[in-house]
């Protein structure tokens, strides 16, 4: 509908001081939603991994363990401490508990299919000849594809288009002076939902930090 964040401005003082007034109010909302739009159109300009390849490579779930310990390492790991780690990961058991058995089958899995799968897809450099496995930069595409949301929460998409028509409702009715709510308050309510944009954010980063790829501990699912 606007540009930038500029032509609010342009536009308000042609209305009328009645209008204008609501109009400031209402303003940090689209800011809002203007500065969320340009940071995903900044990810989807950089993503060089097909949506169909990240979502294969991310709904096998010996993948997505392999990927979370190389992030973790941040260096080339051999594959047979890869396939340790993410057997110790799948049977939830240290890695010095770990059968034989529990090790090989993770490890023929990891050589004969996955790596080769993520070295295809660029995700990875799989040196065969010396066993070795590191990331590649392009890894970091697939964290945009990469969300845990629990059985009994919202995805936070859903959740700020919520808090944003909450708002919206609550400026509106205030504007009005329905019932308790008077228009001098408008100011408080401002304070109000620019407070709890910025209290949501933290607690959605903390969140986000605790279930991605490659952060500590065991890889979201575990946790």
């Amino acid at each position: 509908m606007f540009g930038t964040y500029n032509d609010i401005f342009d536009i308000a003082p042609r209305m009328t001081t009645e209008y204008s007034w609501i109009w400031y109010q209402l303003t940090p909302l689209v800011w809002i939603g203007q500065m969320m739009a340009d940071a995903v159109e900044q990810q989807d300009s950089g993503k060089t991994l097909s949506t169909d390849a990240a979502y294969n490579i991310l709904s096998d779930q010996r993948r997505r363990y392999a990927i979370h310990h190389l992030k973790q390492s941040n260096t080339a790991v051999s594959v047979q401490d890869l396939a340790e780690q993410v057997a110790a990961w799948e049977n939830e058991k240290p890695i010095e508990q770990l059968n034989s058995q529990e090790r090989k089958r993770v490890y023929i899995s990891l050589y004969q299919s996955h790596l080769s799968t993520l070295d295809e897809e660029g995700i990875i450099r799989y040196d065969k000849e010396n066993g070795l496995v590191e990331l590649t930069d392009a890894a970091d595409d697939l964290d945009i594809y990469f969300q845990v949301v629990a059985a009994n929460d919202i995805p936070w998409s859903i959740f700020y288009i919520g808090l944003t028509i909450a708002f919206s409702a609550l400026v509106g009715l205030t504007y009005a002076g329905v019932g308790i709510l008077e228009r001098s308050q408008l100011i408080i309510v401002t304070i109000g939902m620019l407070v709890t944009y910025t209290a949501t954010g933290i607690v959605q980063t903390i969140q986000r930090n605790r279930m991605e790829l490659g952060d500590s501990g065991p890889p979201p699912g575990l946790q």
